[in-house]
């Protein structure tokens, strides 16, 4: 039997891994019953790949969804339409959406959205309309993850216009999420080298303007540019040191890993 802790711990690793349908079941694109292969996987066990066959025959029990009290961690629930697929011919409609709820207050349902275009969070029940407990998944006690928001205090807003470098050891993109928490739903995924504004902090994240768009990147992922004002007192000799560092900076962006 699985450990449902050790399920919830792998679907979560995928928040932000790209939508891809079908994937590779890795960071290199992911769908909704992706998900479910790759944490079954990750215990070193297996289910089969689609959203119909799994809520057919991998549920031990299962039924409609009407109410949030009816859900415990570990579940998977479905979206749904009356059309049943052709090749199922038993008149039970298309469980055509899956996700795995992973905390109930708050409520939390991981998925990988082809809308959204990554694996993201619902925080409301929505269109999800039908349950399944997954047969190899052991019932058990969920132990609480620690809180991921790293706070630390109120949003400090920047004093004065700042910008940043986005980096990274391997990748190409860095997540840019609508609240400073790694469970947020992702607003953007920002390039490697790409420059944004800086807005805030708030603990361990910054608040940033990429183009457009506004949301939060952890601030370990951001190489702060040195501004030089008109007005400053600076010897020559200083003015260049500060040059020759922003020039370090614009050639570790051009030799970022993208």
């Amino acid at each position: 039997m699985l450990d449902v802790n050790k399920l919830i711990a792998s679907v979560e690793e995928c928040l932000g891994w790209p939508y891809v349908s079908p994937g590779t079941n890795d960071a290199r694109g992911i769908d909704c019953s992706g998900l479910f292969v790759k944490a079954f996987r990750d215990q070193g066990a297996s289910i089969y790949h689609g959203s119909n066959t799994i809520y057919r025959k991998y549920c031990s029990e299962k039924g409609k969804l009407t109410s949030v009290s009816q859900l415990q961690p570990g579940m998977a629930v479905f979206k749904w339409n009356a059309n049943t697929p052709e090749k199922f011919n038993d008149g039970l409609g298309d469980f055509q959406h899956i996700g795995l709820v992973v905390s109930v207050n708050p409520l939390r349902i991981i998925h990988a959205s082809s809308a959204v275009g990554c694996v993201t969070t619902d925080t409301k029940l929505g269109k999800w309309a039908y349950w399944g407990w997954l047969k190899d998944v052991a019932k058990g006690t969920v132990i609480p993850t620690e809180p991921d928001d790293d706070h630390g205090g109120d949003e400090e807003p920047m004093t004065e216009t700042q910008y940043a470098t986005v980096i990274a050891d391997s990748g190409s993109t860095v997540n840019m999420r609508t609240k400073a928490k790694t469970s947020a739903a992702l607003v953007e995924r920002v390039p490697i080298g790409a420059r944004v504004e800086l807005l805030g902090t708030v603990g361990s994240w910054t608040k940033v303007k990429f183009g457009s768009r506004i949301g939060y990147m952890m601030t370990k992922f951001l190489t702060a540019e040195e501004t030089l004002e008109p007005d400053e007192d600076l010897s020559i000799e200083e003015r260049v040191k500060r040059l020759e560092r922003r020039v370090a900076q614009l050639e570790a962006k051009d030799g970022a890993v993208g």
